[in-house]
């Protein structure tokens, strides 16, 4: 077992440097509100305008390089000694993995986006709106931009942060996928640098969805009780959230997560059978297995689409739509990777890599499938106000199905489940970076970063009308630098899983020592 005096001790300069940037950015936000949207919003535009093949590139070659290591003699190895089994049942893991990856994204978008698309396809692909040709094309986009790629970010993070816990027994520290090339790397600026990077994402990525999740609860309040949507509503909302985040998050990861998320999956699983018991059953099956094949079917070209020869016309829908989507999984990735990577400890490869980035899709298909059929299937005004507005499409739409009430009820206690999981995944994450990668961080590093991540996300949704586009642009421009990080996580990988099969495993303490030496006959000549 590596020696823990051998690891970087770097929690409080993550912590301060952290910390710092919320406040500075709060700040911002609430003294020169107009400046920090300005520069926020101009920057993402930028960057995902002049950067965009890296975002769909890189999230394209994940799932290439996630499926290679899965079916490759390689996802044999076990994340953990080869004796090891896993230390949660594959139902509360797949809850666990569902849960704190994209449920809520699943939730906030299951209706919306499929009716947006319904109404307003994209103009180069010639489809009259609201024709049998455009719901094909929003169900498939929907597919494609909750689909694999938006996992692989996840997946590619977390499988060599599992890999390096729990086969190597090194610390949680992001920094740690430099070791192939010595712990001095590790530890040095380059470390340091991708640990900032990767709690700035963190923080920004789920205080955005925060945030957006509760402006969401907030208007089903309204469709519920008649409770005016306001910002006095949404604040307590996100108290509550919050509230049950600090209560799980303190009574250990194997009780109160484990046991939401077994809920939140069985919650899940109840209202989609319901939607298809009550709904149009037969069309909603036909929709998701006709998707699927359709999804397949032209998965090289939808996964590659860029602007080209129709560029005037395509790049602001590409950048918000699928660029959006990669960029905000990517964004994410810091806390969703090493939180699956924990769950999964015991597993194979091939276990992790199929139950990260397969099964979740599947399920979040069934949804959209489900849903978006109900959105499709609804009148003229319905999808014209549903499509205007996001985050009270779904509540729109069942307001005229059969029971719409009660699964209304139902998706909110599922916004409430799946979100009050994913921050408890970020607070985990956070808190354990913050503690020199401990694999079980103090009660009181959690509570902190439950607090410092609500406040981020109230105060800059509340100190302006441009509150969560500002979130959205911090999350998506932190998100370049990150997938650098991931192309580094690739190459570590790679290297690490040859040395298992070559006749030399790799010595990261060697690999040090060689450095060192090779650093000093450099001076000397």
């Amino acid at each position: 077992m590596t020696e823990t005096t051998h690891q970087l001790k770097q929690g409080k300069l993550l912590f301060t440097c952290t910390m710092s940037f919320i406040v500075i950015t709060v700040m911002s936000g609430i003294l020169f509100p107009d400046a920090l949207y300005s520069v926020g919003i101009g920057t993402m535009n930028y960057l995902t305008d002049t950067f965009g093949y890296v975002y769909i590139a890189g999230s394209f070659l994940f799932v290439a390089m996630m499926m290679f290591f899965a079916f490759s003699k390689y996802g044999q190895i076990r994340l953990g000694p080869d004796d090891a089994r896993p230390e949660f049942s594959t139902l509360s893991w797949i809850g666990l993995l569902f849960s704190a990856g994209m449920g809520t994204v699943m939730l906030y978008w299951g209706v919306a986006e499929p009716v947006y698309h319904y109404v307003n396809p994209l103009v180069t692909t010639g489809i009259a709106p609201l024709s049998p040709e455009a719901a094909s094309f929003a169900m498939k986009r929907s597919f494609i931009h909750q689909g694999i790629q938006a996992w692989s970010a996840f997946a590619v993070l977390g499988l060599v942060i599992g890999y390096l816990m729990y086969r190597k027994n090194e610390s949680g520290l992001v920094s740690n996928i430099l070791l192939p090339w010595g712990r001095d790397k590790a530890n040095g600026s380059l470390g340091k640098l991708i640990n900032i990077v990767c709690v700035f994402g963190a923080i920004a990525g789920i205080s955005t969805s925060l945030g957006q999740t509760g402006l969401s609860l907030g208007v089903s309040f309204e469709y519920l009780f008649g409770i005016p949507s306001s910002n006095i509503l949404t604040t307590a909302l996100v108290a509550v959230i919050a509230v049950i985040t600090i209560i799980c998050t303190t009574t250990g990861l194997e009780g109160g997560i484990r046991r939401l998320s077994d809920y939140n999956l069985y919650l899940l699983a109840g209202l989609i059978i319901l939607v298809g018991v009550l709904g149009p059953t037969k069309l909603m099956i036909n929709v998701y297995f006709d998707t699927i094949g359709n999804y397949l079917g032209s998965f090289f070209s939808d996964a590659l689409k860029l602007p080209t020869f129709a560029a005037k016309e395509e790049t602001s829908w590409i950048s918000g739509w699928p660029i959006y989507y990669y960029a905000w999984a990517i964004a994410w990735a810091p806390f969703v990777g090493p939180f699956i990577a924990r769950v999964s400890k015991g597993r194979t490869v091939k276990e992790f890599i199929l139950g990260s980035l397969v099964l979740p899709c599947l399920g979040i298909f069934i949804w959209v499938a489900f849903f978006g059929t109900i959105g499709l299937e609804s009148t003229p005004e319905v999808l014209k106000a549903a499509a205007a507005s996001s985050k009270a499409a779904t509540f729109i739409v069942l307001e005229d199905f059969p029971m719409g009430k009660l699964i209304s009820f139902g998706v909110v206690i599922a916004l409430f489940t799946c979100f009050i999981t994913s921050l408890n995944s970020s607070t985990f994450v956070l808190s354990s970076m913050c503690e020199d990668g401990s694999d079980n961080p103090s009660n009181k590093m959690r509570i902190i970063w439950v607090i410092a991540q609500t406040a981020m996300a109230l105060t800059l949704m509340m100190g302006s009308s441009s509150g969560i586009e500002l979130l959205q642009s911090i999350s998506l421009i932190f998100a370049l630098p990150l997938i650098f990080v991931l192309f580094i996580c690739l190459v570590s990988t790679v290297k690490m899983f040859r040395a298992e099969f070559s006749d030399e495993p790799m010595n990261f303490e060697e690999t040090t020592k060689k450095n060192i030496e090779n650093s000093q006959q450099q001076t000397t000549a």
